[in-house]
């Protein structure tokens, strides 16, 4: 089953000026085709061929943290790059927390792709539940360490 797409994410804030449901101005496109086994997300796309390389460990943290609070429904503004901030509202923080925060805590936090564009980290993490739900996160920071973009899929 082919995850959902990046441009198909439910929820979306990007430092790039997106609205919470526009399009992510800075992210590579989707890849297109069928997914391969085991990773959706490897086989090339256009020119350039998906980057997927080992979890950086800080920037896990990081989304594993942003995740559990988009969960909670309480985030901390203090860590968005300004555009990101801007974009985000008590709705879509509401939106994500609905969306989520039912799912209980997460058993495994797997990087499915990992990239740099125009001085920005990103990662799409599939998140899985024990009852057996996944969902596609999005996570994206600066160079400063503040987030310019994040993203839910869908539950599946």
């Amino acid at each position: 089953m082919f995850r959902i797409p990046i441009s198909l994410l439910a929820f979306v804030i990007c430092a790039g000026g997106a609205t919470a449901f526009g399009s992510a101005q800075q992210m590579p496109p989707p890849p297109e085709g069928p997914p391969q086994a085991g990773n959706p997300y490897a086989q090339p796309y256009g020119s350039r061929p998906a980057t997927t390389s080992a979890p950086n460990p800080q920037m896990l943290a990081k989304a594993r943290r942003w995740f559990s609070e988009l969960q909670s429904g309480s985030v901390d503004r203090s860590q968005l790059a300004s555009n990101a901030n801007a974009n985000m509202n008590d709705a879509t923080i509401s939106n994500a927390q609905k969306m989520i925060g039912g799912l209980g805590k997460p058993v495994s936090f797997v990087q499915q792709q990992a990239g740099s564009q125009n001085g920005m980290s990103y990662a799409i993490y599939l998140v899985t539940f024990s009852d057996g739900q996944r969902v596609d996160f999005l996570f994206a920071m600066d160079q400063s360490g503040k987030v310019t973009s994040l993203g839910l899929g869908t539950p599946h």
